[in-house]
């Protein structure tokens, strides 16, 4: 049997790495699929993920250096080309919470994610609505409550299939996960994850679950 393999990139000025270490890895374990987890942007690479299935982010696509007010981007045009290949070649990606936050937005990445991130208001409770009951990311899925920051973006309507649309307290809606096929690849795009609490939850975990088998080839199992 073949092993999946899978890497986890996550941790910034505003998000501690082991909200999505905990969280996503215990996804990753009861899938049997194994995997390692880093914070090491700069040396993200070709070579890092030569021998994954699946690439995962959780995190900003800036730096604060020296604590500075003024972000810098960390992603380099030649990281974009590498996640780009790695999809279209037949990997799976996964981009969780503010993985569409301040990156490129035109170039390799942004092809590949599907969507950019606009902004989100403070931290409260809204509803997130299953759209597409039929897609295998969202099976078994209904639509439920959380409390967690509902981000705004925007998305390629024409290239991604939307699963979910969140509604805030306030009556805003937005995308609230995508998915789509990308070469011989497949990205899943889904916006909760600002705390470990967000990421346990039931209807985040099932998301989670069936996002790393149909990312892999495996809904039908």
């Amino acid at each position: 049997m073949d092993i999946n393999k899978g890497l986890i990139l996550a941790g910034d000025h505003y998000h501690d790495p082991n909200i999505a270490f905990e969280g996503i890895g215990a996804v990753l374990k009861d899938e049997r699929i194994k995997y390692s987890c880093t914070s090491d942007y700069a040396s993200f690479g070709k070579e890092s993920i030569a021998e994954e299935n699946l690439l995962i982010f959780h995190r900003d696509g800036v730096e604060f250096p020296d604590r500075r007010n003024s972000p810098v981007p960390w992603m380099t045009l030649e990281q974009e080309e590498f996640i780009e290949q790695f999809v279209l070649s037949g990997g799976g990606f996964l981009a969780l919470h503010n993985s569409a936050w301040d990156y490129p937005w035109k170039n390799g990445y942004r092809r590949t994610l599907g969507g950019y991130y606009i902004g989100h208001p403070p931290i409260a409770d809204f509803n997130v609505d299953v759209v597409n009951k039929t897609h295998p990311v969202t099976a078994g899925v209904e639509s439920y409550e959380i409390t967690d920051e509902q981000h705004f973006l925007y998305f390629d309507y024409d290239r991604v299939e939307i699963l979910l649309v969140s509604q805030g307290q306030d009556g805003r809606q937005s995308v609230s996960g995508w998915a789509h096929e990308y070469g011989k690849g497949r990205v899943v795009y889904l916006p909760h994850g600002h705390s470990l609490k967000a990421l346990m939850h039931p209807c985040v975990q099932k998301l989670l679950h069936n996002a790393v088998k149909w990312l892999l080839g495996k809904d039908g199992e």
